[in-house]
């Protein structure tokens, strides 16, 4: 029985077979009645009746309708304009048969315009086939890996491969993580826990009394969960679009979730299930019969994710139970975080001697916003419990090839990967880390991949001089932890530019740890949540969904199903509910541990920093001890630390508990001496080999190739570059230009196209194309216009980087001096109002207070005591931009895009002739709705597509089977 997915493709697949025959029989009889007319017409040798004879084979050609009297009627096709040339080129033909005046070089113009349009529909015909035979070679392309897999799956063990070799490699390490349960000490934990929440402290009252409330409130959140009819048509729709926007579905069970989306019968009937399901939650259980089926998928950074496969009920159950349990726990620990007196403030603690001399030399300051302020919400707002729902729609973002680079030391200073088996091995999230650099999908999203993160993830806002209280939280409808990470960089270089600029240093280390989802114990969590106020019930629930009977899909039917018995399983948000609800121990131990410093975290990625050298000692024991005792274990190759001067050439001492090794992310690395991320080219020479390999064993489909280019080159490799910002300065930019234009010419000089050589992806799929349908002098604007105008939607890297390259300062230090020079300004000022008197203290807690000593009373504070805590208030006497939380805002804040003008040209007319035309991407009618890109792509590319086709639409609208591509755009890319 073919499934409601199977029966959709099928459908699509014959509607686009009939759109490419109907093509095929319209490209025939244009071209048929075009050769007759030309043959027809240039027998005649009278000028006006062969320009006659042309008008109307032109109408016959273009199904050009007219009245009884032969005069065109017009607004009936889709050649407006042909319709008005020709309407008036007939009233035009009746003074031509009478007035002699009419010159041969006006007939000649008219005939050529006539001929003209015939040649562009000739074209407009002839891409159009094309267009159909790269659907049908990417839909053929796409049918073959479909049975080689099956064929791989059906050969079984007898089947050599390096590739399937190291699938069997990943998969046996896996297997030795999940099967066998950890050894976590529970008495140790629970000592650890007690010790933390201020039950051996009697100082600590407000932690007890903030784990408390947190308790009383999971016990009424379980009492709702266990009210009737949880389930109905509202929650389950919500429930749907999470599906959708995870990893957990197949691309067939998504089709088939669609279909339930819309029809509320199914809905009404599917709530009756669950909420059954839902109030017998004690006796619930996987099925013992039937063990959940588990895939392995390839990632583009090298891992193995490791995906259950249970049936859509049990999905949309677990996905249910999971959201409101995240949105739940989020909330809740908000709460905790805020409760007066348990969780540090990050806030210096002025001893009253310090306020009273600050207060007596510069009147009353204001706290908020300090740069202090600003620090906490960036990380109250975004990092804290950021893999934590914060209500039930939130969706995740993400886009295919944003995924983090794998670094290992085994190929560091190599030009090839020789990675070998590391005990343990590293993972990312829920999922295995393997030793080649490997893809899945994400939802597509219509701006190019490369594009830089939504607004809200941008945390530097624009500097407003009247009011620095800027909101940092810029909205919580989207999840994106890449764009966290981007932000992690963008926050650990401005504070280093900073710090070192102001205090002479700052210490940094960064971590992850090993493996999370596979090693973390089920003992940790099932401790960690009793702790927290869980109940029985729902423990006993958490562990049965933990250890569930798994068994691969490409497993023989008599190999027998085995229990997780420890770890969790990838893209389910109960999983984030376990792993955050662990680690949320470590970012509160961190906070006691340090006196309110924050461990800015997303997931199980940590990283710390501070000016004070001792502190991150401090916190780095406290990371060490979490890991201990939870059973968990910390990633030795993604671990390292930096002391950063601000003397290049001084070299700091490094405490010997810190970690050694590097701080890297993607294809950066920290420079210990210059105190910025560089690109590590030795590392972009290692993943240029694996793209090289990927393009030579993709399949030859120009689509197939376009979709793994732009995912890895321009999606994979922009990301890992890390995105531009005004902390990484200019050279950043330069370097990331730089390096993309290498991996261009070093791919493509190795790629086989024939004998002819090509150094860029444009000649190589100009060069394919004529290779391989004949077709030459190929419009650069083909490869780059999008699919929804005929185009092949290759992604430039280049264009946004231009774009952006020159809104960004030269140097991030630039910033600093600016800010030096305003402080030794304003010392100066403040200086002079108190020696003429005029300081005002009436808003002051002791206004009368003055300083013991004569000499002080008269003589102005020190410079060194005016900026000791420039952190903790706001200095009204500095200008705007060169307040310190403003300079912090300008260093973290991302270029904008600096569109391309648009001109009076034909380009600009023949935007405005898009109108009408219903779902365009990209390229629009509307030129402010439009991306940068887009009219970066529109205004460069527009004007050879222009002459050449007629308009923007390189294929006529219609003719495109749009549905079958978007279809097959959309699916996964497989590596």
């Amino acid at each position: 029985m073919a499934t409601s997915g199977s029966v959709f493709s099928d459908t699509l697949q014959e509607i686009t077979n009939t759109k490419l025959d109907e093509l095929s029989k319209r490209r025939y009889r244009f071209e048929e009645a075009k050769s007759a007319l030309l043959v027809y017409t240039q027998a005649e040798d009278d000028t006006v009746k062969r320009l006659e004879t042309l008008s109307e084979g032109v109408k016959n050609c273009f199904a050009i309708p007219v009245d009884r009297a032969g005069k065109v009627i017009t607004k009936q096709t889709k050649h407006p304009r042909l319709e008005t040339e020709l309407k008036n080129l007939d009233r035009f033909l009746a003074q031509a048969q009478c007035d002699p005046s009419v010159s041969a070089k006006t007939l000649h113009a008219w005939e050529q315009s006539l001929l003209s349009h015939l040649d562009t529909q000739s074209l407009k015909f002839q891409y159009a086939d094309l267009y159909g035979k790269l659907v049908t070679e990417w839909l053929s392309d796409s049918k073959k890996e479909q049975d080689a897999a099956t064929d791989d799956v059906e050969m079984g063990d007898t089947f050599e491969d390096v590739g399937d070799a190291a699938k069997l490699e990943s998969r046996e390490k896996w297997e030795q993580m999940v099967f066998e349960p950890a050894n976590v000490d529970e008495a140790a934990l629970e000592k650890y826990l007690h010790h933390l929440f201020g039950f051996s402290n009697e100082d600590k009252k407000p932690i007890r009394k903030a784990l408390k409330n947190f308790q009383n409130a999971v016990y009424s959140f379980e009492a709702q969960l266990s009210t009737q009819n949880q389930f109905n048509i509202r929650s389950l729709k919500w429930v749907i679009q999470g599906l959708h926007a995870s990893d957990l579905l197949s691309d067939e069970k998504r089709e088939v979730l669609k279909d339930f989306e819309g029809n509320n019968i199914i809905l009404n009937e599917i709530a009756d299930v669950l909420n059954m399901r839902m109030s017998a939650l004690s006796s619930w259980t996987w099925c013992a019969d039937t063990p959940v089926p588990v895939e392995m998928r390839r990632k583009i950074n090298g891992i193995y994710n490791i995906h259950m496969h249970e049936d859509l009920l049990q999905a949309i159950f677990l996905q249910y139970i999971g959201v409101k349990w995240s949105v739940f726990l989020k909330g809740a620990f908000v709460t905790f975080r805020n409760t007066e007196g348990a969780w540090k403030s990050a806030r210096k603690d002025i001893p009253k001697a310090d306020k009273q001399r600050l207060g007596y030399y510069l009147g009353s300051l204001q706290r908020e916003p300090c740069l202090q302020s600003v620090r906490t919400k960036i990380h109250n707002n975004n990092y804290f419990m950021a893999q934590l729902m914060g209500h039930e729609q939130q969706a995740t973002s993400a886009v295919e090839g944003d995924e983090e680079a794998e670094y290992s030391t085994e190929y560091a200073g190599t030009t090839s990967f020789k990675r070998k088996a590391v005990a343990p091995p590293a993972q990312a999230p829920g999922g295995y880390r393997h030793r080649k650099v490997l893809s899945r999908k994400a939802p597509r999203i219509s701006s190019p991949a490369f594009s830089p993160s939504s607004p809200f993830m941008d945390l530097a806002a624009e500097v407003d001089e009247e009011d620095d209280d800027e909101d940092e939280d810029e909205g919580d409808d989207i999840r994106n932890p890449m764009a966290l990470k981007q932000n992690l960089l963008h926050l650990l270089s401005t504070e280093i530019t900073i710090n070192k600029r102001l205090y002479g240093e700052m210490t940094a280390f960064h971590s992850v740890f090993e493996s999370w989802n596979p090693l973390l114990p089920h003992k940790t969590v099932h401790t960690v949540l009793k702790y927290l106020g869980v109940s029985e019930l729902w423990l006993d629930f958490f562990k049965k969904f933990l250890e569930a009977p798994l068994k691969f899909i490409d497993d023989d039917k008599s190999t027998p199903a085995r229990t997780r018995r420890r770890g969790t399983p990838a893209s389910h948000v109960l999983s984030d509910v376990f792993g955050e609800t662990t680690l949320f121990c470590l970012d509160f131990a961190v906070n006691q541990s340090t006196s309110g410093s924050a461990l800015w975290r997303v997931h199980d990625d940590v990283w710390f920093w501070s000016r004070d050298h001792s502190v991150a000692v401090a916190a780095w024991k406290t990371v060490g001890e979490f890991a201990s005792v939870t059973g968990t274990q910390i990633n030795p190759t993604k671990t390292g630390t930096v002391r950063v001067a601000n003397n290049p050439d001084q070299k700091l001492k490094i405490d010997k508990s810190l970690p050694e090794g590097e701080i890297r992310w993607g294809f950066l690395r920290l420079s210990p001496q210059k105190g910025r991320f560089e690109i590590d080219q030795t590392m972009v020479d290692a993943h240029i080999e694996e793209l090289d390999k990927q393009l030579h064993d993709k399949p030859k489909s120009i689509f197939a190739f376009i979709q793994a280019w732009n995912t890895y080159a321009s999606t994979f490799f922009t990301s890992n570059f890390g995105k531009a910002a005004n902390c990484f300065g200019r050279e950043h930019v330069d370097n990331m230009l730089a390096t993309h234009e290498r991996i261009q010419r070093q791919i493509f000089s190795t790629l086989p196209q024939g004998d002819q050589k090509v150094s860029s992806v444009a000649e190589y799929l100009k060069t394919a194309i004529s290779q391989r349908f004949g077709i030459s002098d190929v419009p650069e604007g083909y490869l780059y216009f999008p699919m929804e105008l005929g185009g092949l939607d290759l992604q430039s890297p280049f264009i946004s980087l231009l774009q952006i390259r020159d809104e960004v300062p030269e140097s991030p230090s630039e910033l600093l001096g600016a800010l030096e020079r305003a402080e030794r300004d304003a010392y100066e000022q403040a200086k002079t109002l108190f020696l003429d008197g005029h300081i005002q203290r009436y808003a002051l807690d002791e206004p009368l207070w003055e300083p013991e000593s004569v000499c002080d009373r008269q003589t102005f504070m020190s410079f060194d005591e005016y900026v000791r805590y420039r952190e903790e208030f706001k200095f009204n006497h500095h200008s705007g931009e060169t307040r310190l939380p403003n300079v912090f805002r300008q260093l973290m804040k991302r270029p904008v895009e600096k569109s391309i003008d648009p001109d009076d040209s034909k380009v600009w007319t023949a935007h405005n002739q898009l109108g009408g035309q219903a779902n365009l991407r990209g390229i629009t009618n509307s030129w402010n709705s439009m991306q940068p890109y887009w009219r970066w792509v529109s205004m460069m590319y527009g004007p050879e597509i222009v002459d050449r086709f007629g308009g923007l639409n390189i294929v006529d609208p219609g003719l495109l089977p749009m549905g079958m591509v978007t279809l097959f755009r959309d699916k996964r890319v497989k590596w």
